[in-house]
């Protein structure tokens, strides 16, 4: 597990976006990760709230991380978001967590949560299951 783990973390070094969007993967492990992303200007939108754009690229990448996590090319087949209270500054956190898993298809969550804990938005995805990576 430890060596398929490592090659998924190189796989994620390697994800532009969310590298542009200053996205880090602080935790990952069998069907579960963290990630997280620090506000800067550039995640702000016209009213200087974070974009959801950005809050969905957070999420899409803790759910990649936790997706992948088996060895197996996981990609989105669907994603949706919800969201709470719209932020400024501070770190975001992306906790993504497996709920089911088949031949196929696996579900998750993400919550994002700011530095006190406050929920900020909820992801829902499933991931279509493809081959060894």
């Amino acid at each position: 597990m430890e060596s398929k783990i490592k090659k998924l973390e190189q796989l994620l070094k390697n994800d532009r976006f969310a590298s542009y969007n200053q996205i880090r993967l602080v935790a990952i492990g069998k069907g579960e990760a963290t990630a997280e992303m620090t506000v800067t200007e550039h995640h702000l939108n016209g009213v200087n709230i974070v974009q959801g754009g950005a809050l969905f690229t957070l999420a899409d990448f803790a759910f990649a991380a936790a997706s992948n996590s088996h060895g197996r090319i996981a990609v989105a087949a669907n994603a949706s978001i919800n969201f709470f209270k719209g932020v400024s500054s501070g770190k975001l956190t992306a906790s993504a967590k497996e709920h089911s898993s088949g031949r196929t298809l696996a579900t998750y969550t993400v919550d994002i949560s700011d530095e006190e804990g406050t929920k900020i938005a909820f992801f829902n995805a499933t991931a279509f299951l493809k081959g060894e990576y």
